[in-house]
């Protein structure tokens, strides 16, 4: 009887562990996915790291649409010194406390359909 009560509290332990450590991933590492079509050249702008060398990336400003096609404004880098090609498709990982965390370029084929409709409506303005 100690036995099953000593392993069932085991249990319930890592999983309470488990669950917990997925929560804190989600929250600080986690986003919902949006898409956006690359439509400006960036701002162009020039840092240093830690070791006092100069680089350079670009920000980027756009609204970008989630699989609903429900907007949210985005501001991203390219983290590259040269600037991201005109029209392509991104799709962002955004967490709503960091922002934009990850962002890859995708084929208009892969967009949601909701998502395509409002970028195209975008650029038609």
């Amino acid at each position: 009887m100690f036995k099953r009560k000593g392993w069932l509290l085991l249990i319930i332990i890592v999983i309470f562990f488990i669950g917990g450590s997925w929560g804190i991933k989600e929250y600080y590492y986690g986003g919902e996915t949006y898409y956006t079509q690359i439509t400006t050249d960036g701002t162009k702008q020039v840092d240093k790291d830690t070791e006092g060398k100069s680089y350079v990336s670009y920000q980027y400003d756009l609204p970008a649409y989630d699989q609903a096609g429900h907007q949210k404004k985005v501001s991203f880098n390219s983290a590259k010194s040269s600037r991201l090609q005109k029209q392509a498709y991104l799709e962002l990982k955004v967490n709503d406390r960091k922002g934009v965390m990850s962002w890859q370029k995708v084929d208009k084929a892969d967009l949601p359909k909701a998502a395509e409709k409002a970028l195209a409506k975008q650029l038609n303005r």
